[in-house]
């Protein structure tokens, strides 16, 4: 993402400067995907769940995972890029600490109708943890949320309207203009003016942090260039306590879930909620 923004910004203003190498492995962007007959031999059991969107007439698809003993559920919300079935080093990864988890893709993901917005990434939250307190008759106390890069601004609004136990914000976004500051460089900034839609600067991880009183993790990867640690250290700072923050030495924006450290974290927070 990162690099892409770079790369057409810089192409715009030195058109022609110079000469870009490009290696036969920049080709190809390899995505492994998973189907219900992954977890076929999976101590947990996988059900394949159909979530009422709250507010617009269409269904959202998830994957509902339990284990018998279990006694927290976890609510992922994904980053931008997230899609349940190419999360082959998420999702088992994430199963590996003894919890159950819904996980769901977005309005206009997969196979799912609608189109994706702020508003209905905001509602596709709400939706699936209304799934799990009706439909699954879970207490809003023994759900905590777990939100990884853009999905931390869906995260920390059910947080914010819902009383859950805890909220795990991984390579969290602090807002659209911290955003902006990070992805693109000082210099680039005196010849380029950045116009952000507004429905984009309406949801702020900086103003929903302020409002917080849950318990509350942050986790980063020291190599993250996407939302680097710089701002989990700012919503570290505004958050009230109880609070942690973890960064990764080897972690990037992407592989915390196949961190073995990043997984105990986990199981430490989510046994300090129960």
């Amino acid at each position: 993402m990162k690099q892409i923004l770079l790369f057409l910004i810089l192409t715009t203003l030195l058109q022609s400067c110079t000469t870009i190498d490009i290696a036969e492995q920049d080709a190809f962007d390899v995505k492994k995907t998973i189907s219900q007959d992954f977890f076929d031999n999976h101590e947990y059991k996988q059900e394949k769940v159909s979530i009422q969107h709250t507010k617009n007439d269409y269904h959202l698809e998830g994957w509902y995972f339990t284990k018998p003993g279990n006694q927290q559920t976890v609510l992922y919300a994904g980053g931008n890029g997230f899609l349940m079935q190419t999360s082959r080093h998420i999702i088992p990864n994430l199963l590996k600490n003894d919890v159950d988890i819904l996980f769901f893709n977005y309005s206009g993901y997969g196979n799912n109708k609608g189109e994706p917005s702020i508003d209905n990434l905001r509602q596709d939250g709400f939706s699936a943890f209304r799934f799990l307190t009706e439909e699954k008759n879970i207490s809003d106390d023994d759900i905590l949320i777990h939100g990884h890069s853009l999905g931390s601004v869906v995260a920390s609004e059910i947080a914010l309207n819902e009383e859950v136990s805890g909220l795990v914000m991984e390579s969290p976004v602090t807002d659209a203009e911290d955003m902006v500051d990070e992805l693109v460089p000082w210099f680039i900034s005196l010849f380029v003016r950045f116009d952000i839609d507004e429905k984009l600067t309406q949801s702020s991880n900086l103003e929903n942090m302020k409002k917080l009183d849950i318990p509350v993790m942050f986790a980063v990867g020291r190599k993250d260039q996407i939302t680097p640690p710089e701002l989990s250290e700012k919503l570290y700072q505004i958050a009230a306590e109880p609070k942690r923050i973890h960064i990764f030495e080897k972690g990037d924006h992407n592989n915390l879930p196949e961190l073995k450290e990043y997984r105990k974290a986990l199981r430490e927070f989510y046994k300090k909620q129960l």
